[in-house]
C-alpha cells in the first residue's frame, strides 16, 4: 500500500533525487538493493509489485537527469499523493525515505 502511495504520487512529475556514490568500484544502478532497501523499510506496490516499484525509482532518477532538485521532487510527490490519495498518502517521511534510497540504489552517477 505505502509503494502503491509512491507509485501514485510520483507518476508523471518532474522528480529529481542527487547522487550517491558506490561502496566499491565503479558507480551503477542496482535494481536488486534498490528493491531489498525499500522492502526493509516495509514499502511495497500492491496492484503493481516491484516492477512498479522500479517504475517509480528510474522516474526519479530520469527527473534528476533532468535537473529536478531533491526538494522538488519531494515537494510534488506529496503534493501529487495528497490530491490522489488523500489522507492515505505519502507521508514526508516515506517520500525522502524513498528519494534517499532511489538516489543510492539505482542513480549513482546523477
Amino acid at each position: 500500500m505505502i509503494l502503491r502511495r509512491i507509485r501514485t504520487a510520483l507518476m508523471g512529475g518532474t522528480l529529481v533525487v542527487a547522487a550517491a556514490v558506490a561502496m566499491a568500484g565503479p558507480a551503477r544502478a542496482d535494481d536488486v538493493s534498490f528493491l531489498n532497501d525499500v522492502h526493509a523499510l516495509g514499502m511495497q506496490d500492491t496492484q503493481g509489485g516491484d516492477a512498479a516499484l522500479l517504475v517509480t525509482g528510474w522516474k526519479v532518477c530520469a527527473q534528476l537527469s533532468y535537473g529536478a532538485t531533491v526538494q522538488q521532487i519531494a515537494d510534488l510527490a506529496l503534493q501529487r499523493s495528497d490530491s490522489d490519495l488523500g489522507a492515505k498518502g505519502l507521508t514526508p517521511q516515506q517520500a525522502g525515505d524513498l528519494i534517499a534510497i532511489t538516489k543510492a540504489d539505482l542513480c549513482p552517477q546523477a
